[in-house]
Formats: structure tokens, sequence, C-alpha cells
């Protein structure tokens, strides 16, 4: 049970600061509401300035790593962080490489799927575990 709760409270917590820390970013970022408003009514995703991205890429510092620690805070097994990870690297692949691609620019479609394996595994060897409890 133990396996599961960690995998899933990875995933949830991944996608609540995604929510949580983009909607800061939302309400900070001069412009950001506006261009999101363009960018879901039109399609339009050009009104997104690198100035608006670097906080998004900054966001992925923080929420990938505590997805990967409370995965192996919970579960005692840094194995499962690539149970945790996997999810969330294939939908980052899809959106960020296929959908999104001619829309946003490429530096930024890249560095959002390639910052989750390292940086979630950084996240769980974060994560303190008995000697015994190691899974390594």
């Amino acid at each position: 049970m133990r396996f599961v709760s960690g995998m899933l409270a990875g995933f949830v917590v991944w996608w609540a600061a995604f929510y949580a820390i983009g909607g800061i970013i939302l309400l900070i970022i001069p412009g950001f509401p506006e261009a999101g408003r363009i960018a879901v009514d039109e399609n339009d995703w050009s009104h997104f300035t690198t100035v608006m991205l670097l906080p998004l890429i900054a966001m992925y510092f923080v929420i990938n790593p505590l997805a990967g620690w409370l995965t192996v805070f919970i579960s005692k097994n840094r194995h499962l962080v690539w149970a945790t990870m996997a999810p969330l690297f294939l939908y980052a692949a899809h959106s960020h490489l296929i959908r999104l691609w001619d829309n946003l620019p490429n530096w930024y479609n890249v560095a959002v799927v390639v910052l989750i394996p390292p940086l979630m595994y950084l996240g769980s060897r974060l994560a303190k575990l008995e000697p015994s409890a190691e899974q390594t």
C-alpha cells in the first residue's frame, strides 16, 4: 500500500504544485493572464514572451524534485520515482514535443520535457531512508 500511496502522492503533488505555482506566476507576471487567455481561446501562443516562460521553467526546478522526494518519502523505495515520473514525462513529451512544438519556442518545449527525469531523480535522492530501507 505504501508503494501505491507514494506514487500517487508524488503524482498529485506535482500537479497541485504546478497549478499553485502557475497561479502565482499568473498573478505576478504582467501580461501573463492576457497571453494565457489568447492561447486558450484563440490557440495563439505567440503572446508568451521569454520573460513569461522563464518563471515557468524555474517552476519545474521546484515541482519535479518535490514530486520525486515525496514519492520516496512515502513509499520508502527510491525505484518508485521512475513509476511516478513515467506518466508525467510521457504527458509532457506529448504536450510539448508534439502538440505545442510549433506554438512555443523550441528551447522551452525541450526544457520542460528534459528537466523532468533528472530533477525528479534528484528529489528522490534527497529523501532520507533508514539504512535497512535503502532501495538503491
